[in-house]
């Protein structure tokens, strides 16, 4: 996979295109270095690893450490440790998801149009509805039907969040229609798609899987437990963004730690969780110190803050876990506990923990109730299994599970959204909400 990594960097800097009317020949001054187009093979794996890196980057390192899987200790993440945010803090995240992540899968998509590629578009519709799920998620209203236009309208309208919610969703199925297609003149493969590498099934089982996720943010539980039965069946196809043992291509999490050292450790609630169960993951998840303790002064562990560690979009373990908190919702509580031990094995499975210490793990009365399995039981799992994934955020807004004490020095309630940010004011401040601080609700943040 390392060599997919480079892509990164020769698709960001190919995706800037440019138009004269002259009569002068267009190519006389094209710089061979400095394409002014890229093939679409070259611009998807660009776009994916674009998307991972924000998932697994700042999106991951704010709602982690208000989450308290991280803890922010110096510098600017001392005050996001305090509750803090600034518009400065988030527009890089915004201007690369917008600039970077979906004008390259847009590209992607008129690309394949033009080429009669069904299954690129697929792929590109897919990953733009994840883009488009972090974005609302986060800012709540923001660019949508106008966005992504290029010069011909710098100062898109803001779209409300329920309406972008509806056009996820209608994102996800026409692009579970076009990886359907039988027949596609290009198609994704090993070197072009470092998720699935080209497989079309893989694609559709994803593309269910965050339909399932954005249904049930909603509360739509038949809804997505429908979309669940055609989703992600086993964690060996998760979807995932590898990354790369050279610098170039280094994981982000990994990259921040050894950049940054000493802004950020692991979360309070991360720490007590693990260690209250001496849970088997703690190795991969925590650096242990010195004397082999797992406390909040140490770093994030190798399994996803190592260089070539992967960073999640969509797990099977998150579809097994919304699939016990519906089961647990409705009182059937043999098939809420096989979902939940589901997902537990999958978690472990992953962080590299035996069959065996899986089962002792699952055997203690505080992981596996003999009464009925609760929702606390299923969030407070759920919470160790998606460590560093900025879906906790929105579990937590969802069900107020785990319970998460603010520090002695913050400076209000635990933060429920972004600010926007300064890029937006600056530019676009017509459009962009006014008066919106980190305490205000999205539309569905009603716990």
């Amino acid at each position: 996979m390392k060599k997919y990594l480079v892509i990164f960097i020769l698709g960001f800097t190919a995706l800037t295109f440019s138009a004269c009317d002259s009569w002068v020949d267009n190519n006389v001054n094209v710089d061979p270095n400095n394409p002014v187009d890229a093939p679409i093979n070259l611009v998807l794996p660009s776009a994916e690893v674009s998307l991972a890196y924000v998932v697994g980057g700042d999106l991951s390192r704010f709602t982690g450490v208000w989450m308290q899987h991280f803890q922010g200790v110096d510098r600017q993440f001392e005050p996001i440790n305090r509750y803090q945010q600034t518009e400065s803090d988030i527009d890089n995240t915004w201007q690369t998801l917008y600039q970077t992540t979906l004008n390259s899968l847009r590209i992607v998509e008129t690309k394949a149009t033009e080429s009669n590629s069904p299954h690129y578009r697929g792929v590109a519709r897919i990953l733009m509805a994840a883009a488009y799920g972090h974005i609302v998620d986060v800012w709540g209203d923001a660019p949508f039907s106008e966005a992504i236009g290029g010069n011909s309208n710098l100062k898109p309208k803001y779209d409300k969040a329920q309406d972008i919610y509806a056009g996820i969703q209608k994102m996800l199925d026409d692009g579970i229609a076009d990886c359907s297609s039988a027949s596609s003149t290009l198609k994704p493969n090993a070197s072009s798609d470092i998720v699935y590498a080209g497989n079309m099934a893989k694609w559709i089982k994803a593309a269910h899987a965050l339909k399932a996720r954005y249904h049930w943010r909603l509360g739509n539980g038949a809804s997505a437990l429908t979309s669940i039965a055609n989703a992600i069946g086993a964690q060996a196809d998760d979807a995932m963004v590898n990354f790369s043992e050279d610098p170039t291509g280094e994981n982000p999490l990994s990259q921040f730690m050894s950049q940054r050292s000493g802004y950020m450790t692991v979360g309070v609630k991360l720490v007590e969780l693990m260690n209250a169960t001496e849970d088997p993951r703690r190795d991969a998840y925590i650096e242990a110190d010195k004397d082999g303790k797992f406390t909040i002064d140490c770093n994030p562990g190798p399994l996803f803050a190592s260089s070539s560690s992967p960073v999640p979009l969509v797990t099977y373990a998150e579809m097994m876990f919304i699939r016990a908190e519906i089961k647990v919702g409705q009182s059937e509580d043999a098939d809420a506990k096989q979902s939940y031990t589901n997902a537990i094995k999958a978690s472990m499975a992953l962080a590299g923990a035996s069959d065996g210490e899986a089962t002792t793990y699952l055997g203690r009365a505080d992981v596996m109730p003999s009464s009925a399995l609760t929702l606390k039981h299923v969030m407070e799992q759920k919470f160790l299994a998606m460590y560093t994934q900025p879906e906790t955020f929105s579990d937590w807004r969802r069900t107020g599970i785990p319970t998460l004490p603010a520090p002695a020095n913050a400076v209000g309630p635990t933060p429920r959204r972004f600010v926007y940010p300064l890029s937006e004011r600056l530019y676009n401040s017509a459009n962009m909400p006014t008066g919106i601080t980190t305490a205000n609700r999205l539309f569905w943040d009603n716990k």
